[in-house]
């Protein structure tokens, strides 16, 4: 028994598959700007990915991911309970050096956040998708800045803001084993399920 224990052993540490993912993402360094009571946070979500293959000794090694441009942005703003209803913003553009200066047309910001409940007590969130896909250049926009005129109602009526995010960009890493034995096993069990594609990452859930 223990030599059949120990032949499935070595074959299941050689099959695992380490998956090594670079982030790149614009982040803000300053304090979360406020507008009619609210603090916004603007989120870049990478919509393409480029990748490599890295052998090990044993045979079976990583993948190598760069989660990279183009960007969907996603604005969010963070209330209070019975206070903010929602929010919609009017005009959007994002700067840097260089003379780069880009104005998003009104139907890349059309929509209403409506404020929700968060996981966080006494905290509520809006969250508005917008489009289209932006693209940046590393080297030249390693510092931007996004620049918004937006309405927000709340109990005491309608406010009207400017907000002014500088964002600077960022890169982190992160490291995911995979076990190829069981995702086979997984695949065999699990194969008339149909397969729900990835979406959008979860919010977040402070600014």
């Amino acid at each position: 028994m223990r030599p059949l224990l120990s032949l499935l052993a070595l074959l299941w540490l050689p099959s695992c598959i380490h998956t090594f993912t670079t982030h790149y993402d614009y982040q803000s360094k300053s304090p979360a700007p406020t507008a009619a009571g609210s603090a916004f946070r603007v989120e870049f979500i990478p919509k393409a990915r480029e990748s490599g293959i890295a052998l090990s000794a044993m045979v079976v090694g990583g993948a190598l991911i760069s989660e990279v441009g183009p960007y969907q942005m996603r604005l969010h703003a963070f209330g209070q309970p019975g206070d903010q209803q929602w929010f919609e913003v009017k005009s959007m553009r994002l700067s840097g050096a260089g003379g780069f200066n880009a104005v998003m047309e009104a139907r890349g910001f059309a929509g209403r956040a409506e404020f929700k409940p968060t996981l966080t007590p006494a905290t509520t969130r809006a969250s508005l998708l917008l489009g289209p896909y932006v693209s940046l250049d590393a080297k030249k926009q390693h510092d931007i800045v996004m620049d918004a005129e937006v309405l927000v109602m709340r109990r005491s009526g309608l406010s009207r803001s400017t907000l002014h995010i500088p964002l600077t960009l960022t890169k982190t890493k992160s490291r995911e084993s995979t076990n190829v034995i069981a995702e086979i096993a997984h695949d065999i069990r699990d194969r008339d399920k149909p397969t729900i594609p990835a979406g959008l990452p979860p919010p977040p859930e402070k600014p």
